[in-house]
């Protein structure tokens, strides 16, 4: 029974990495900032990513739209032509690009944990 317990503990935990719950995207929104931004607001129904952009030694960090995360359209929003930037889309994930946890790397590890469990 322990290891049924384990398998419906990890199926949950990815259902919950994967699963909206209704309620918008939030990130951080900063212009222009030297430092990491600590101010955060609530995304627009049509803003499904959280956005930075590093410009120099600047960073903006804002709401923005999985179609438009691409350099040619992040260079013509901003007007700009040597910069980084890092797309998102889950909850304040746009604070840095170091610190941003990937969907896709917890899923895998959970599997693999699963697996092991299950061997």
């Amino acid at each position: 029974m322990g290891k049924m317990n384990c398998i419906l503990l990890t199926t949950c935990i990815v259902l919950v990495a994967f699963c909206s719950c209704g309620y918008t995207l939030r990130c951080y929104h900063c212009e222009n900032s030297p430092s990491l931004c600590k101010t955060n607001n609530t995304c627009l129904a049509t803003e499904d990513t959280c956005l930075q952009v590093k410009f120099g030694k600047l960073r903006t960090s804002s709401c923005w739209k999985t179609s438009q995360c691409t350099i040619n359209d992040i260079a013509e929003f901003f007007q700009l032509d040597n910069f980084e930037f890092f797309c998102c889309q889950h909850n304040l994930c746009n604070k840095s690009a170091i610190t941003g946890v990937n969907k896709a790397a917890f899923s895998i590890a959970s599997v693999m944990t699963m697996l092991w469990m299950l061997l």
